[in-house]
């Protein structure tokens, strides 16, 4: 379906950032056990999605939305097929799924996450 289940800040300095968010808005963070410079972000209790604020040295994109696909393959060729681009190999993060990366047709990256 292609649902937002995740957000990706992107930082300079990603440790002054989560003291920005975690002072202005009570936001949590913790260090990814799979890359470096990747901090996983609760935003809160309720309704909404969580994120994570990452280092620039992984994308420049200031902000990514993740969406959520049945097929993370189908899902690629599909954004081929509409004009779109794919960005990378896909990777597996254990527990969770597969991932990657495409870009729209107007270059705006956004990343795909296919469940377990």
């Amino acid at each position: 379906m292609g649902r937002i289940v995740h957000v990706e800040l992107t930082s300079a300095d990603p440790e002054r950032a989560v003291d920005f968010y975690r002072a202005a808005f009570g936001w949590e963070s913790a260090a990814s056990p799979y890359v470096d410079g990747y901090l996983l972000t609760a935003t809160g209790s309720g309704d909404g999605i969580d994120g994570a604020i990452m280092s620039r040295e992984h994308q420049s994109q200031a902000a990514i939305v993740w969406l959520q696909v049945e097929d993370l393959e189908a899902t690629r060729t599909a954004v081929v097929a509409a004009g779109g681009s794919v960005v990378g190999e896909p990777q597996e993060i254990p527990g969770q799924g597969s991932v990657g990366y495409v870009r729209d047709p107007e270059g705006t990256l956004l990343g795909l996450r296919q469940p377990v």
